[in-house]
């Protein structure tokens, strides 16, 4: 087998390196929402004419053209295009394609979607702060505070209440004495876990319905935060 002249071999490695772009890999763009990050199943959508696909949102740079009668899953909207996986002439793709090449959705759809995904900003910036707010989800309060401490039920003519209770500790220092190798009373500083507060977190209809600080303080200048509950998106 001949050796690769150097400079082919630099050239290919170069591109091996940086990888040339796939069809099928999902590039997220900015200002697109992603439906797998909202949906729990996917989307899918006739194409009604011949339509151009192209690799990125700014409809630019072309893949092929997916044949008109074909479904496709829609990944993502954006305005202007709509990220979809089909096939094209040389097989599967997945890009950007122009909305009027495909069945239309339904401006419902469209809406409740674009709302559930500034929900999704607002309950991500609170989960990052370890706060909970009400009509956030149970999935979602755990990703905040972490598994209940404790978790009761209550079921009466209205329905079935159930809540969660947890647990604030803080590290606060201690003072202890000891012997150093020479037997002299040495003292040292260490720091122990203490419970600081406890939060009851009720929920109705899988959503939190009521926040009650039970013991102590988790913090003074807090203020119950209410965010939209989720959208139902549903009908395409």
């Amino acid at each position: 087998m001949k050796t690769l002249p150097i400079f082919l071999a630099a050239l290919l490695l170069c591109t091996a390196a940086h990888g040339a772009p796939t069809s099928g890999a999902v590039v997220r763009e900015e200002g697109a929402i992603y439906l797998e990050d909202l949906l729990p199943r996917p989307v899918r959508l006739a194409v009604i004419a011949d339509a151009p696909i192209h690799y990125k949102i700014d409809i630019e740079r072309y893949l092929g053209t997916l044949k008109k009668g074909q479904l496709v899953d829609l990944q993502a909207v954006a305005d202007g295009a709509y990220r979809v996986r089909g096939v094209a002439q040389q097989g599967q793709v997945a890009g950007w394609v122009d909305p009027k090449f495909l069945n239309p959705l339904k401006k419902d759809f469209l809406e409740n979607l674009k709302q559930n995904a500034a929900r999704r900003d607002e309950v991500n910036a609170l989960i990052a702060k370890n706060e909970v707010a009400i009509n956030m989800t149970p999935e979602e309060v755990m990703r905040s505070l972490g598994k209940p401490a404790k978790k009761s039920s209550h079921l009466d003519a209205k329905g079935r209440e159930e809540t969660w209770e947890f647990v604030k500790y803080e590290r606060v220092p201690k003072e202890t004495y000891g012997r150093d190798p020479a037997g002299n009373l040495v003292k040292s500083i260490i720091y122990v876990k203490v419970p600081v507060g406890k939060l009851a977190v009720s929920f109705a209809d899988n959503l939190v319905a009521s926040l009650e600080q039970t013991e102590g303080t988790l913090d003074r200048a807090a203020q119950v935060k209410i965010i939209p509950a989720p959208y139902a998106v549903v009908g395409f």
